[in-house]
């Protein structure tokens, strides 16, 4: 097993420590699990980019790389739900993952057909995003645990404006992900509609 896919593997692991993290009372735990979350990304960043610059690209790695980037996000906003249900809705975490289904099933009909579905721009866009939004949901969560812990840095501003501002990044992201799933569908039209 090359570099990059150990790299893989090893941020699948990360949420069975991020979710007991986020969820518990442990002390600090909002922020353990933002510092879980970031490693994780930059871990995602990392494989790649050792793989193509040693050239390692493999299809366990194609399979592998999104699977433990889903799964890690999905864990996150499903735990969002509960701890701010007023920001994360269910159906925009419904929406989100039934996306990523849909796009792996495309996939995987495009393997069967030999077709190779190459990675859209906004697909790109889309992930980027979503990881942006959980991260700075995270920040918040964890400046709300620190601030309990520490009052000269509670600041009231932050928390009048930036619960709102996370409702608008949702459903930005929500939005783009739609849109980026209705390309997918469109553009690789043809691998399920002889099918219908």
């Amino acid at each position: 097993m090359n570099a990059a896919n150990k790299i893989t593997l090893t941020r699948i692991l990360i949420p069975f420590i991020f979710l007991p993290a986020l969820m518990s009372d442990l002390p600090y735990g909002k922020t353990i699990a933002l510092a879980l979350f970031v490693v994780a990304s930059i871990s995602d960043w990392l494989d790649g980019y050792i793989a193509r610059k040693l050239n390692i690209t493999s299809d366990f790695g194609g399979l592998i790389d999104p699977l433990a980037d889903k799964i890690l996000v999905s864990a996150a906003l499903i735990c969002f739900i509960a701890i701010m249900p007023d920001i994360v809705k269910p159906w925009y975490v419904v929406v989100i993952i039934s996306r990523d289904f849909l796009v792996t099933g495309l996939r995987l009909l495009a393997a069967k057909k030999n077709t190779v579905m190459a990675a859209e721009a906004i697909g790109k866009h889309k992930t980027g995003w979503q990881m942006s939004v959980i991260i700075a949901t995270l920040v918040f969560l964890s400046y709300q645990e620190l601030s309990n812990t520490f009052p000269s840095i509670h600041i009231n501003f932050v928390f009048e404006y930036i619960p709102f501002a996370l409702k608008i990044l949702y459903i930005g992201v929500v939005a783009l992900t739609l849109i980026s799933g209705a390309i997918y569908l469109w553009r690789y039209r043809s691998l399920y509609k002889q099918n219908l």
